[in-house]
Order: structure tokens, then C-alpha cells, then sequence
């Protein structure tokens, strides 16, 4: 496998020949999953593989695989997730065909098929989707009410004290 930058492919033709390509995303260039993660080491693998779907439709699956620190939503800290998508897709040839698709719950999920298909890109946004919502610690604990009341005792907690300052300022 590479850590080369993902290159665009044809769909169409990978698809057309069943091919496949495969490589790693280092998170480090992934900038809307970095975001969202506490370190950016390291990277994902992924495989994507052409082929046709029951209907006769040019398609792929897509398998991302690796592991990331989040950020837990508890204490802040990095938390490692491991990451284990799957998806298949089908491709169509224009935006046109692919606005009169019904939007349906199906296994499959409809693209805009392309010569220069951004693959890392699709990549990226199965990881981002793969993320849970609340990334936490198994042990990390919520904080204790006494902790909670020093909190609410902390000046920078009371922002509708600046708000009545303001106000009062104003008459």
C-alpha cells in the first residue's frame, strides 16, 4: 500500500474492468477529519473496488480501515476510535439522472460518476461519517456535582452577567 496522495480515478472505467485501487489517506492532509480528531498522526487504508451492482449499474465498495484519536467529549482528551466502513455505491452519468433519483434507504448510494473521480474525498467523508457523534473514554466519568457547582460559581459561567452590563450601560 501507498501513502501517496490519492489520485482521481475513472469510475467508469474501473468499474468496466472490475478493478480496484487501494492505498492510505494520512490524516494529516484529510483537513475536515483532522479537525475533528486530537492528533493527526497516522493514517486510514482503504480499498475501492469497481464492479456492477444487481442492476446491471456501474458501481464500487468502498472499505475504510484504521484508527484515530478523537477528542472525548467528556474530558477533552484523545480517545482511539477505530474506524471500519464499508459502502457501496453506484455511479450515474449526470447531475440530471442523479436529481430525479428517489431518496431511498437503500444499500447502495447513488454518485455522480466521473473520468476524474475524487476519490480521496469520498474517502474522507466515509471516515468523517464512521466518527461516533459523542467520542468518549469507557471510564471517563461526568463531572461530580461538587464539580459542577465550582464551575457555575466561575465568573466566565455567567454570560448574561456581561449581557445586564450592557444593558445598563445603555439607559
Amino acid at each position: 500500500m501507498t501513502s501517496d496522495p490519492i489520485e482521481p480515478c475513472d469510475v467508469w472505467e474501473l468499474s468496466r474492468r472490475r478493478g480496484s485501487v487501494q492505498g492510505e489517506l494520512a490524516l494529516g492532509v484529510a483537513a475536515r477529519l483532522a479537525e475533528q480528531l486530537a492528533d493527526r498522526e497516522g493514517a486510514l487504508r482503504y480499498r475501492f473496488s469497481g464492479g456492477a451492482d444487481e442492476l446491471g449499474r456501474p458501481a464500487a465498495r468502498l472499505e475504510v480501515d484504521g484508527t484515530v484519536q478523537a477528542r472525548c467529549d467528556r474530558c477533552g482528551g484523545p480517545v482511539e476510535v477505530t474506524i471500519r466502513e464499508r459502502a457501496r455505491f453506484y455511479f450515474v452519468a449526470d447531475e440530471e439522472e442523479l436529481k430525479r433519483l428517489p431518496l431511498d434507504e437503500a444499500d447502495e448510494e447513488p454518485l455522480l460518476g466521473s473520468h476524474r473521480f475524487d476519490l480521496a474525498c469520498l474517502v474522507e467523508d466515509q471516515a468523517i461519517l464512521a466518527l461516533p457523534l459523542s467520542p468518549r473514554h469507557d471510564d471517563c466519568a461526568a463531572p461530580t456535582s461538587a464539580e459542577a457547582d465550582r464551575a457555575d460559581d466561575d465568573e466566565t459561567h455567567r454570560p448574561f452577567e456581561a449581557l445586564a452590563a450592557l444593558k445598563k450601560r445603555g439607559r
